[in-house]
């Protein structure tokens, strides 16, 4: 069994004012927090569930301290979530959350460029584009933000779908601007910065049998991602927490995760 996710506890928070029943207080941030995530348009409901379950057990959890020392949220995390599966099939519910808001580019799958399926080869005796039920497809890259678009082409139209692969081959790959994750660090502060992240964020990809390497250009957390056509996200205050000693228990099959 190895030692994996933790947080340990709450340091430097504004002044606390008069607490109310059940612990916490209105000076914790907690509820600014609750509100925040509400809110926020970009929220997923893992990542919302994750980051309330988080806050709620470090700010006002009535069994988050044992004999004066304050217990690892991670732990009770992964102890309320629990496990799936058996064998080298047993999962962490835990690290499904963590995994999902690992930051990233993911193309828009959903949008009308990834729905179409229609043939964008252009046409010799007509204007526009052949647009027939296509085939199969290649990709142009955006060279300002690194985002993927598809180019679709039929069974008529093969050349054309070369011809798109080879400027793919010979197109340079700029890091694309993160557009998924990095909610978690938008909220909550980490002792030691993007590297308690990062470990957290790759224990939970381990987890899942899956690779991640941290944005290196544009960082980990969502709120400093740049949107092409919007506003940056104005910095707010973020809890502050400090990573400390918990388990996330392992499957006997997997390697062990290091202490963090």
């Amino acid at each position: 069994m190895g030692a994996a996710l933790h947080l340990a506890h709450v340091t430097e928070l504004p002044t606390r004012k008069r607490k109310r029943k059940g612990g916490g207080g209105d000076g914790d941030g907690y509820d600014q927090l609750v509100a925040r995530v509400y809110k926020d348009e970009r929220m997923t409901s893992q990542a919302r569930d994750l980051i309330l379950m988080l806050a709620w057990l470090v700010q006002r959890d009535p069994d988050r301290f044992n004999g004066g020392e304050l217990r690892s949220p991670w732990t009770r995390a992964d102890t309320i979530l629990g496990t799936y599966g058996t064998g080298a099939r047993k999962g962490s519910r835990l690290a499904d959350l963590i995994d999902s808001d690992r930051p990233r580019y993911e193309p828009d799958w959903s949008s009308e460029a990834w729905q179409s399926h229609r043939c964008a080869a252009p046409m010799i005796r007509r204007a526009g584009e052949c647009g027939q039920n296509a085939s199969d497809h290649s990709l142009r890259i955006d060279p300002d933000t690194g985002w993927q678009t598809p180019v679709w082409f039929c069974s008529r139209h093969k050349d054309f779908g070369h011809h798109t692969r080879q400027m793919l081959r010979a197109t340079e790959r700029p890091e694309p601007i993160p557009n998924a994750g990095g909610l978690m660090p938008s909220y909550l502060t980490a002792s030691d910065g993007d590297a308690g992240w990062i470990r957290v964020y790759r224990r939970a990809s381990e987890w899942k049998r899956s690779r991640w390497e941290p944005p290196k250009a544009y960082g980990l957390c969502a709120d400093d991602w740049p949107t092409p056509g919007r506003d940056p996200i104005p910095q707010k205050a973020r809890l502050r927490l400090v990573l400390g000693n918990g388990d996330l228990n392992e499957p006997h099959d997997r390697t062990p995760l290091e202490s963090l």
